[in-house]
């Protein structure tokens, strides 16, 4: 009866595995993800499901999948609206949905052996070992388990759980013992306090006693480096067991009584934790009543000057007949010349504007169409070491033509005036956070930090989607001219009647003429798009956007090395 009760505190630790895994390969099938985003652009159900499973949201996820499965002409969205389904599922606990969903998906799906793995899992929860041990076997050989986000310690420690409780205790131990060695190599320590209370509960059984308490002993001592209370609550729960079999009852006591203070801890972790969830939530409910107080006061006031506007321009009416005619025709000439001088000046920045984006696309068109072709030429000889690095190359010629093309659209909108301005009260760190979410593989990729520092609720009052727009040039610009293994450091603070943001990088910063020049521009001309003279279209952007939002746009240098970007807005 005691060796049950060990076994069963245990077999619980045993099922945290795949939430240890989760991690691993939640970011490769997000930025899969992205890339399908773009691929499947007039999927509309698609699209949304996508959305909602990135942010988590797995009741949304559901409904957009199932409108997305009635059209049955892409294998490809079939199978990702299947797998996020039973995601979704699995993490609210319907296993049996769950399984339904992941049996549906085909074999050429992009991660159809992490489905199999996730499958195994739903399996030992449901305690079904043997289905369990199936879809583990699976996966056991293939190759590349990383490209499937999956863990080969991982998959053995799975293994050897399911023959542990299938009693076949041989195998059980080989593949416990296998998974053990690679995450002692790889200092895992959540996963080894698991895999020796695994390794102690098997001989346990088996009554291998001196084989099994040394296990117990370094999982006890290994739990005391993490920070998990419901993991040392159980090692010690389990060394007073062992002891207490032993009959020495002044050590089973003392692991008594450190179980009772793990467990107290735990239960005012769970407290608080709580307790701050349900201050979040009111806070969140306080902020929304006060935008809609806000917005109901700015209706009132716009009432209130359009009625002014109204009995105004009927008083001038009334009041100048007489001379209403004539001024009319004044004006409009005076209208025509300007309109005239002003179509002018945009059809001249137009055509400019063309030679420009005519002269930046047809070095990097050129250039990709080398690369394609060299790609072609390493896919038929097989030469797979060059061909990873000229994907890449590719990869970041199509990204900085993306860059200029999005720039020149939101140009070309705020030029024929376009581009919508809403002027309200806007959280800083939600949009920052929702920016910096897109930018992360790029810094990844180059092995850049990225660290920030927000101060708490700063709110301020500016256009969302301008902000975004500005933000995202900044970022890729300290992404792009900051080395390898730098850092860039994203800020938010008030000063005075103001919220600030600021952007500090490590890369080649910027030189003092330039920085005059930046300094100086007040709008997108002729003149300032001359890229003689060093200044971008996306930072002429950034500079006229920043402007329309009654803001403050400074570029400084960052000794030694680097620049520091400070962007202020009106506080809220």
């Amino acid at each position: 009866m005691i060796k049950k009760t060990i076994f069963i505190l245990f077999f619980t630790l045993g099922f945290s595995t795949y939430t240890f895994a989760q991690t691993w390969h939640e970011q490769i099938v997000l930025d899969s993800i992205k890339a399908k985003i773009i691929k499947y652009s007039a999927y509309d159900y698609y699209q949304k499901a996508s959305l909602y499973f990135a942010k988590k949201k797995w009741d949304s996820t559901l409904v957009y999948c199932a409108k997305q499965l009635t059209d049955k002409s892409n294998l490809e969205v079939i199978n990702y609206s299947h797998y996020y389904r039973g995601v979704s599922f699995q993490m609210k606990k319907i296993y049996n949905e769950a399984e339904k969903e992941f049996t549906k998906i085909s074999k050429d799906f992009d991660f159809y052996y992490l489905t199999k793995m996730i499958l195994g899992e739903i399996f030992l929860e449901q305690q079904k070992f043997q289905k369990a041990l199936n879809n583990f076997k699976e996966i056991e050989n293939i190759s590349n388990h990383e490209k499937q986000g999956l863990v080969t310690s991982i998959i053995e420690h799975n293994i050897g759980i399911c023959y542990l409780h299938l009693q076949q205790f041989d195998q059980a131990e080989l593949y416990l013992l296998k998974s053990t060695k690679a995450q002692e190599l790889k200092k895992d320590t959540l996963q080894l306090v698991s895999s020796y209370g695994d390794l102690a509960n098997l001989y346990y059984e088996q009554y291998k006693d001196e084989l099994a308490i040394p296990y117990f002993k370094k999982a006890y001592e290994l739990s005391k480096l993490g920070e998990r209370f419901r993991l040392k609550r159980t090692t010690a729960f389990n060394m007073a067991i062992v002891e207490e079999n032993r009959k020495d009852f002044a050590k089973a006591l003392t692991y008594r009584k450190e179980y009772e203070q793990w467990n107290d801890s735990l239960n005012n972790q769970i407290k608080i934790w709580e307790t701050a969830q349900r201050e979040k939530l009111d806070a969140i409910k306080e902020k929304q009543k006060e935008v809609v107080i806000l917005e109901a006061k700015n209706k009132v006031k716009i009432a209130e000057r359009n009625g002014f506007l109204y009995a105004s321009i009927v008083l001038l009416i009334l009041l100048g007949t007489g001379t209403y005619f004539y001024r009319e025709k004044i004006k409009a000439t005076k209208t025509i010349a300007a309109q005239k001088e002003i179509l002018n000046d945009l059809n001249a920045t137009k055509d400019y504007l063309f030679s420009v984006v005519s002269h930046d696309l047809r070095s990097p068109v050129n250039a990709l169409r080398k690369q394609h072709r060299k790609l072609k030429d390493q896919i038929i000889s097989n030469d797979l070491e060059s061909l990873e690095k000229t994907i890449e190359t590719s990869a970041f010629i199509s990204e900085s033509m993306y860059g200029l093309l999005n720039n020149i659209l939101h140009w070309s909108l705020e030029q024929s005036k376009q581009l919508l301005f809403e002027l309200k009260t806007n959280p800083l760190q939600l949009i920052i956070e929702q920016v910096l979410f897109d930018f992360k593989h790029l810094a990844a990729a180059k092995h850049i930090s990225i660290e920030t520092n927000f101060e708490d609720s700063i709110l301020g009052v500016f256009d969302r989607e301008s902000l975004k727009i500005v933000l995202r040039n900044l970022l890729d610009n300290a992404i792009k001219y900051t080395p390898e293994h730098g850092e860039i450091q994203v800020k938010t603070f008030y000063h005075e009647n103001d919220c600030c943001i600021e952007i500090i990088d490590t890369g080649i910063g910027f030189s003092e003429v330039l920085l005059d020049q930046i300094h100086y521009l007040k709008e997108i001309t002729i003149s300032n798009i001359d890229r003689s003279r060093g200044v971008g279209l996306g930072l002429l952007l950034c500079v006229t956007l920043i402007k329309k939002n009654k803001g403050n746009f400074v570029i400084e240098k960052n000794l030694p090395k680097g620049s520091v970007v400070k962007i202020k807005l009106p506080k809220a």
